[in-house]
């Protein structure tokens, strides 16, 4: 995926990611979420379906690359069968 900022320079999502000053806390955000699912014996397909999503969206999660939403995350939390605060106990 290619991001264009707003001065023309176009940034690949690796790149994005490396300039967000949140980048850290989105890795580990992502690394927690896999952490239970894989924990709990699921795949990225299991838990989309039942947050009823894809697996591209929610792999980009679990490698830091997107930020997402709180409704998103209850969503997740939901498939995980855990409360939200979990998914940040870091």
């Amino acid at each position: 995926m290619v991001k264009v900022s707003k001065y023309g320079n176009t940034l690949s999502m690796k790149g994005y990611a490396q300039n967000n000053p949140f980048q850290r806390e989105r890795e580990v955000l992502g690394e927690t979420i896999k952490k239970i699912r894989e924990r709990k014996g699921m795949t990225q397909e299991d838990l989309a379906d039942k947050a009823a999503s894809n697996v591209s969206y929610l792999a980009k999660i679990e490698n830091g690359y997107v930020n997402t939403s709180v409704r998103y995350l209850i969503k997740i939390a939901r498939g995980l069968n855990v409360k939200v605060k979990e998914l940040f106990e870091f």
